[in-house]
């Protein structure tokens, strides 16, 4: 291929990531310099609103909330898609209907499962509280969503619904496996559960990174959650980076710090793109040996 057709190829995905992210992230690092209300003058500031957001307290438990909803990702959601897509994988009895139950959440709108779990999690109404006295376990009962140490568990939840996608990654990465590799463990005595981590697991690695950068993506955007089930308390116990932004966006009219956070959201994500990166190439050079 000429250089010519190459340059072609590549400028339509070239000028969208100009239009829709280098343009965007310059504009976003220029008014994080100004103090603006969104509608007035903007007033230069200089480092003013990074120190200001560098120094607020809500900041920092933004950002430990969102680590912790990362590390939930890693440590929970995607072992749990992979445990169901090695279930699924031996095809035991009604494994289509469950891969497509498993799978119905991602077509339902965030905004709905918030409001559902929201209910659900209700000191009152509330499905869980209501079981609980209804077989004589009153002391168990909680105030799940206003309770500093069970809020943000409590706003995790809903997320692992979302467990089909990553489980449909896995499966499709599974369905590539040939399967005279299964057959000769078997043949060789291997247990299911060797032939899973022996076999499978080795060849899972493409889905694995696939999984992990979707699912670091969805944990740093995240925001029905907080936003409609707790609205980012009680005391900011569930304030992520991304409610973050909207309270100093809509709440304080502090454009200029509400920059600074999606700075900090950016970078963030830069250091999850670089973590997949490596990841990658120690894939790489495991393949070249």
């Amino acid at each position: 291929m000429k250089r010519r057709e190459r340059i072609l190829y590549l400028l339509p995905a070239c000028i969208l990531i100009t239009a829709f992210f280098l343009f965007p992230l310059c504009y976003l690092i220029y008014v994080s310099f100004f103090e603006w209300n969104g509608l007035g003058p903007m007033v230069y500031v200089g480092l003013e609103n990074f120190k200001a957001v560098f120094e607020d307290p809500e900041f920092h438990m933004a950002v430990k909330n969102t680590v912790i909803w990362m590390c939930a990702a890693l440590i929970v959601h995607i072992p749990f898609g992979l445990v169901l897509a090695l279930m699924l994988n031996r095809k035991p009895r009604g494994w289509k209907f469950f891969r497509v139950m498993y799978f119905i959440p991602n077509v339902i709108s965030t905004t709905a499962v918030a409001f559902l779990w929201y209910f659900i999690y209700h000191v009152d109404v509330g499905l869980i509280n209501n079981v609980l006295n209804a077989v004589g376990l009153e002391s168990l009962a909680h105030p799940w969503l206003n309770d500093p140490d069970s809020a943000l568990i409590a706003n995790m939840v809903p997320f692992m619904l979302y467990v089909g996608l990553t489980m449909i990654i896995f499966m499709t990465q599974l369905a590539t496996v040939p399967r005279e590799l299964y057959e000769a463990a078997v043949v060789d005595g291997a247990t299911s559960v060797q032939v899973d981590l022996k076999v499978y697991l080795p060849l899972m690695k493409p889905a694995i990174i696939t999984n992990i950068m979707l699912n670091l993506a969805f944990c740093l955007r995240t925001f029905e959650y907080p936003f409609l089930m707790t609205g980012g308390g009680p005391a900011n116990a569930t304030t992520n980076l991304s409610l973050y932004i909207y309270k100093e966006m809509t709440g304080a009219n502090r454009y200029g710090r509400s920059m600074v956070a999606g700075l900090a959201t950016v970078a963030l994500g830069m250091v999850v793109m670089i973590f997949v990166i490596l990841l990658q190439r120690e894939r790489r050079k495991e393949r070249a040996k």
